[in-house]
């Protein structure tokens, strides 16, 4: 199984934090980094190829695990793009090298290990979602018909919508159809769109289940209001 990080992005909304560290190394207390918490979780649950997907401030991503998991199979994908395109493209520069089974997670979440392991453990392909929270005015929904994700976005809301967090288990059948759809995007130009649009696209063509994490801790840090929440729960996650 392949396991895919992405950290292009510069992580606008915590400038203070990011002006000098990736957003996947800013601490979080006691020395621990998003990026170091994820990889962690992961050792311990088995072994796997990693595709980390770089951008602003890339070498330091590359040092800080070469410091941290020497040895780690990892894979880093530079996209030159980062500050011009979506991470749209950044996913596009896998394609021909990362083709098998995957697990697709945004650089800046945070995860307690159980979530992971229900991710890991399932057959199909499933995303993250929580039943137990309110839509998010800026984030990802997803939409949930019979049961099957049949769209995920930031403008997705309804009765049928959940809150939805960027943590994939995909099948290599439903990964090599999203990521046929990412270079159909790439290659119309469209590259400042979500990779969730490509996947949209495709939706009818896919197998994606949501995987309900039921109020346990699986969130993005994205502001100053998640960075301090993510600092009073490590306890649960270290």
């Amino acid at each position: 199984m392949d396991v895919c990080i992405l950290n292009s992005g510069f992580g606008s909304r915590l400038k203070r934090h990011t002006a000098k560290v990736p957003k996947a190394l800013v601490p979080l207390g006691d020395d621990h980094t998003l990026l170091e918490l994820q990889l962690s979780s992961l050792e311990r649950l088995g072994s796997f190829r990693y595709a980390i997907t770089t951008g602003y401030l890339d070498g330091m991503i590359q040092s800080h695990v070469e410091q941290r998991f020497p040895g780690l199979p990892v894979t880093y994908f530079p996209n030159k793009r980062y500050d011009t395109t979506n991470y749209i493209t950044s996913l596009l520069a896998l394609q021909g090298s990362f083709d098998d089974e995957l697990v697709l997670l945004h650089g800046d979440l945070l995860f307690e290990r159980s979530v992971m392991e229900d991710v890991l453990r399932v057959k199909g392909s499933v995303v993250v979602v929580d039943s137990t929270l309110p839509l998010p005015e800026k984030d990802f929904k997803a939409r949930v018909v019979d049961g099957k994700v049949v769209e995920i976005g930031v403008d997705v809301f309804g009765d049928d919508c959940h809150a939805c967090q960027p943590l994939y288990h995909l099948t290599k059948r439903d990964w090599n159809v999203w990521q046929r759809a990412i270079a159909d995007f790439c290659a119309r130009g469209e590259t400042g769109v979500y990779a969730e649009h490509a996947l949209n696209s495709v939706g009818a063509a896919i197998e994606l289940y949501p995987l309900d994490v039921k109020g346990r801790i699986c969130m993005e840090i994205d502001d100053e209001s998640d960075l301090e929440k993510a600092k009073r729960i490590m306890e649960q996650i270290v």
